[in-house]
């Protein structure tokens, strides 16, 4: 393993060794597991910039297909940025009488 020097407070060390005797896994680990949660939280980051900003390609759209997620988890993902107000908003009825909402047609 290469050494990269980098500098750290007390307290960034403290909880790091603290961490490490809490869960029993080497420091280098509990970096790698730090290191891929921030990576998957900046892309998931980028992609909703990039929503607002009226582009639509989803983050991982450079990934070869077998890498990228499957659709359900990028819809469950996408779902949990739809604010709680505007959930609110949904009818209580919508999936029975969805062809009323969708196409006007009378309820059943």
């Amino acid at each position: 393993m290469e050494t990269t020097p980098f500098d750290l407070t007390s307290e960034q060390k403290g909880l790091l060794v603290a961490l490490a005797q809490e869960t029993g896994k080497p420091i280098p680990a509990l970096l790698a597991a730090a290191l891929e949660e921030l990576q998957k939280h900046v892309h998931s980051d980028h992609a909703h910039e990039r929503r607002h900003k009226g582009q639509h390609a989803p983050a991982d759209a450079d990934l070869p297909l077998e890498d990228r997620p499957p659709m359900w988890e990028r819809f469950e993902e996408a779902s949990r940025m739809i604010p709680d107000t505007e959930l609110d908003r949904l009818p209580t009825d919508l999936a029975a009488q969805v062809d009323h909402y969708i196409y006007g047609t009378p309820k059943r």
